[in-house]
């Protein structure tokens, strides 16, 4: 009864926490939203569809890849309820490690979906794009430094089918723990079918945002190729993730502009289209999720 009344209480918070957190971000950033706004009004509405219609295709692979994940413990609530929970996550996608995503458990746990499992699931999730996402960006170095990181890169790829095996051996080693019943979960959710067809949509979530910093590059006469403007993208997402500040925002932008300088991009052009790439991502995610959070809120109101 009193976790029913927590969990309510926090259901209550979600939305305004949600507002809340969005506007922090945007206040926080915003001289460089307005110098970003500024860009953005020299695109045409066709490209600016396209780049947004990419980032809608990357968050649908990246919900799709969830419901894999959710499918195995819950198969009663819709689609639709799914994707929405899952998106509603989005409005705190700018928190230190995405962290402040863990917040859609809250509606999760109405599914009897338990929280150790959605944790479980959300840290599936974080290591598959740390591993695709370095895995693209070594074609940049690869190409650019040092041909022996291809056996890095293809170490990258085949690290999930190396987990199961070696987390089924300690987990049999330690069957009679309770305590472990967390490992059972993450080895569930890396079993090779699934986690292939994981790797599939991680890998589309983050080459079409990849396209869109290429689509901007193409527009403003750049001659470059898709794959390395995927692979700098991946490789100033790391960057970011590294500097430790919530959604890397800055230092995603300065790596990514000093990747690009490094092939011939002048820098005013690689200032632009790396503000605008990170505005076509990250912020319609943000409020595609404070949309989510709203219409779940009336939902359960």
């Amino acid at each position: 009864m009193g976790n029913n009344i927590y969990m309510r209480g926090l259901k209550r918070l979600y939305l305004w926490l949600a507002i809340g957190f969005v506007i922090y971000i945007a206040w926080n950033n915003s001289s460089e939203l307005t110098t970003t706004l500024k860009s953005v009004q020299s695109l045409s509405i066709e490209l600016m569809g396209l780049c947004l219609s990419l980032s809608g295709v990357s968050y649908l692979c990246r919900s799709l890849r969830w419901l894999g994940y959710i499918r195995l413990i819950e198969r009663e609530a819709s689609i639709t309820r799914h994707i929405i929970i899952y998106l509603s996550g989005f409005a705190f996608t700018a928190s230190p490690g995405k962290a402040g995503e863990l917040m859609r458990g809250t509606y999760l746990d109405d599914l009897g979906v338990p929280f150790r499992y959605t944790f479980v699931s959300f840290i599936s999730e974080r290591l598959l794009d740390v591993m695709v996402v370095s895995l693209l960006g070594t074609y940049f170095l690869i190409e650019y430094f040092n041909h022996t990181l291809s056996l890095a890169s293809l170490a990258t790829f085949f690290l999930p089918f190396i987990i199961v095996p070696a987390l089924n051996v300690f987990l049999n080693l330690l069957s009679t723990n309770r305590s472990f019943e967390s490992v059972a979960m993450f080895i569930e959710l890396w079993r090779i079918p699934l986690v292939f067809k994981s790797q599939i949509f991680t890998l589309l979530a983050w080459i079409t945002q990849g396209a869109i910093l290429y689509l901007l590059l193409t527009n403003l006469g750049i001659k470059i190729s898709l794959a390395i403007v995927v692979s700098i993208y991946c490789l100033s997402l790391l960057i970011g993730a590294a500097s430790l500040i919530p959604g890397g925002i800055g230092a995603t932008e300065v790596g990514m502009i000093w990747l690009l300088t490094q092939i011939g991009v002048s820098g005013e052009i690689a200032i632009t289209c790396s503000l605008i790439t990170r505005m076509l991502t990250l912020w319609p995610a943000m409020f595609t999720g404070l949309v989510c959070a709203y219409t779940l809120k009336r939902k359960s109101s």
